[in-house]
């Protein structure tokens, strides 16, 4: 109980600390009113029939939660079991959670993210799902893997993807068109990314963003996997990939500084003094390229209608494998405390595979895993938002399955190479002087 105790109070601190800040949910949502759970209990209270209603929690603004009560809702009509609910904001939410989990008190069935994943699972705290995808009551039948293999943990499946993601290299056509340069590859490298970024800067004085700065985990971690390594340890006590991957690791962030040095890089200042992504460089058509989720591209399009499409992202020269994965954007999870597993999974199995339902939620969380319901919700988007589902599409077959969950821990040795990068643009740090704190530093993170 010590240790558990002990990795929910740190998660708590640490998402507090993190202000809102989330590696897959790429959005700020407002702050749940204090009365926000007892309103929610004393609604769902009054449908109540027999038998002990199912708990299900999840952070989000106002637009995701009425969605999410509203099928919910139609899956209770239908079932006769009966839901209560629970939203928070996004740091609320972990906090609530922890308390809840030391009081043996969770809701039955929570949204997760990859990042808390592990530490839910090693502790105990949620169910494996494979049992319940053996007997049908969890249909997986219509979910490519790539789509859903980002559930699975040590030989067990915690959790249901609810939406997908995949980090992209977004660029300005025509800016792409003045510069005379093509449209890049879905196979292009890193040593292409840095040619293009240069040719385009001397035909055009048009810059790039520099992609090193405030996600950098993601700039190297598909670099990594296209030498069959991965960025954490299967035992997530270290890292996964070896020496010369190291040495490579370095290069691409030298090259980023370098860049920035030549100009051909948005200035280090300007940009990390972006409030908004709607000052991004990008998104105002004064950047011919950056990096995002490709979750972020119809908000990014539609700032200042600018006419962005996405490509893969560059892999090491000497890749041996693909390098790209994709990332659920959430999980639904159910917990060791859910008083009905078996119908929690149902629901959630609803949740993902009926149509009716996938228009009320209209891929709200990411590009559904359920490829029916792709193809549905596809048909009926506007121009913008087919190009994330066609790129979904391409973007698959460069994809392979993803690691396993980050470890627990895995937020601080992000936020220390977050920070060492941006020491290195600033000239503070040499690249390998990053690299080998970020290093030194997450051992002894993921050590403890």
């Amino acid at each position: 109980m010590k240790k558990k105790v002990g990795f929910l109070l740190a998660a708590a601190m640490v998402f507090a600390s993190l202000s809102g800040c989330s590696g897959s949910e790429s959005t700020t949502v407002p702050e749940a009113s204090a009365n926000t759970e007892k309103e929610s209990r004393t609604e769902s209270s009054a449908k109540n029939q027999e038998g002990e209603s199912i708990r299900v929690s999840w952070w989000g603004n106002q637009s995701r939660t009425d969605a999410t009560i509203k099928v919910f809702d139609g899956f209770a009509k239908e079932n006769a079991v009966n839901f209560t609910y629970e939203y928070n904001s996004y740091d609320a939410y972990w906090e609530t959670l922890a308390t809840q989990s030391v009081g043996n008190n969770l809701p039955g069935i929570i949204q997760q993210v990859t990042d808390q994943f592990a530490g839910y699972i090693n502790n105990g705290l949620l169910l494996d799902l494979t049992p319940y995808v053996e007997n049908g009551s969890l249909d997986l039948s219509n979910c490519d893997e790539a789509y859903i293999s980002g559930g699975k943990y040590n030989n067990g499946f915690y959790g249901v993807p609810l939406g997908t993601n995949v980090m992209t290299i977004m660029y300005n056509e025509d800016i792409f068109k003045a510069a005379g340069i093509e449209a890049p590859a879905m196979d292009w490298k890193w040593s292409d990314f840095v040619k293009t970024s240069r040719e385009i800067y001397q035909k055009t004085g048009i810059r790039t963003e520099n992609i090193a700065l405030g996600m950098p985990r993601y700039l190297i971690e598909p670099m990594i996997r296209s030498k069959g390594q991965s960025l954490y340890s299967e035992d997530g006590k270290g890292f996964g990939f070896d020496d010369e991957t190291k040495a490579e690791i370095v290069s691409v962030i030298q090259d980023c500084y370098d860049l920035a040095q030549e100009g051909v890089f948005v200035d280090t200042g300007d940009q990390l003094l972006w409030k908004d992504n709607s000052e991004r460089a990008l998104c105002t058509g004064d950047a011919a390229m950056g990096m995002n989720w490709s979750s972020q591209f119809s908000n990014f399009s539609g700032y200042y209608d600018q006419k962005l499409s996405m490509a893969a992202q560059p892999i090491f020269d000497d890749a041996s494998t693909k390098g790209m994965y994709l990332r659920p954007a959430q999980f639904f999870s159910v917990t060791r405390d859910c008083p009905d597993p078996e119908m929690a999974v149902k629901a959630i199995s609803y949740f993902i595979n009926d149509k009716d339902a996938n228009e009320i939620l209209n891929g709200e969380r990411g590009i559904p895993a359920a490829g029916i319901i792709r193809e549905e919700l596809k048909g009926k988007a506007g121009d913008t938002e087919k190009k994330v589902y066609d790129f979904l599409d391409a973007a698959v077959e460069y994809c392979r399955d993803a690691d396993p969950a980050d470890p627990s821990a895995s937020r601080q040795c992000v936020e220390v190479l977050n920070n060492n990068v941006n020491e290195v643009m600033y000239g503070q740090m040499t690249a390998q002087e990053c690299v080998d704190s970020w290093m030194e530093q997450s051992l002894a993170i993921l050590g403890k």
